[in-house]
């Protein structure tokens, strides 16, 4: 890296540490909102107050949006630099994980092991998603592949080497996770819940996949830290779907500098995007690169 991309990395660093740090309070509101959404919708469609072509749909954007804490509790960013409420970081991310069928306990491990190998076939566990692009089949198993990955990959060279308590941990989530939604189609013994419970979390989840894992990092060519992950620049009439998406478009930021919150991400973004464009990030237009 020559002297002038150092320099302007220094920019972006101390540019970033001023987006850093704060309690959470977004996230934990989207917490809290996911959750009481997530009852209410299921009681809702219990109880006959919401059909099942409402129910499903609202069912899979709970979904989507119930992975964001959970991503942001594995790299503390709800605590910040509050040491001492790192209680509420963690909760935070167990509270969620059952909804989108993804273990905080196992999560850390896995995301982290993601940021440090991104891209690289064979050490990087997410690249199991970039098969994605390779037509209808590969999009199938390639999510089929990385939902099964975020549950198992504690037992790839990591089980091993974790405590009774952190097992136990591991286990009581899958439990819980498994647990509700056996109970649930127990208590309603109807197709429409089964519908429910597996069309809306798969919808989903595969949503979340493919543009939380797979699109910001195809083609999947670059190892380098700037250049492995693309920021997708929405056009104004897709605004409401960027807001959706919780800023996840611009997931160049985040691996740039994970502890900046999901919500940060836009006004970090304008600020270094300059810089990353120096450094060769790809920055890229929702049909054409920039």
């Amino acid at each position: 890296m020559n002297q002038e991309l150092v320099a302007l990395n220094r920019q972006a660093i101390a540019a970033a540490q001023e987006e850093m740090g704060a309690l959470a309070w977004g996230t934990v509101s989207l917490v809290v909102i996911v959750l009481f959404a997530f009852v209410a919708n299921l009681w809702l469609f219990a109880t006959g107050w919401m059909p099942l072509w409402a129910a499903a749909p609202i069912y899979a954007v709970l979904t989507y949006l119930s992975y964001t804490p959970l991503h942001e509790a594995a790299h503390g960013n709800i605590n910040g630099e509050h040491g001492r409420l790192r209680w509420l970081n963690d909760w935070c991310g167990y509270l969620v994980a059952p909804f989108i069928l993804i273990p905080y306990a196992s999560h850390k491990i896995e995301h982290f092991t993601h940021h440090r190998y991104t891209n690289q076939a064979g050490k990087d566990p997410d690249h199991v998603v970039s098969s994605m692009g390779d037509g209808l089949m590969g999009f199938v198993t390639g999510g089929l592949r990385m939902l099964w990955t975020q549950n198992s990959f504690l037992f790839a060279g990591h089980w091993s080497g974790m405590s009774l308590r952190e097992r136990a941990v591991f286990g009581v989530e899958i439990v819980v996770s498994l647990g509700w939604r056996v109970t649930f189609l127990v208590w309603m013994a109807s197709g429409d819940a089964v519908f429910l419970l597996v069309a809306g979390y798969l919808v989903g989840a595969f949503f979340l996949v493919y543009w939380f894992a797979y699109r910001p990092h195809a083609p999947y060519q670059s190892t380098a830290r700037y250049r492995n992950t693309n920021s997708l620049i929405m056009p104004k009439w897709m605004k409401p779907l960027e807001w959706f998406w919780l800023g996840q478009n611009l997931h160049s930021i985040h691996h740039l500098f994970p502890r900046v919150p999901y919500y940060r991400y836009h006004a970090l973004h304008r600020r270094i995007e300059p810089i990353m464009r120096a450094h060769g990030t790809p920055i890229i237009g929702i049909f054409t690169r920039n």
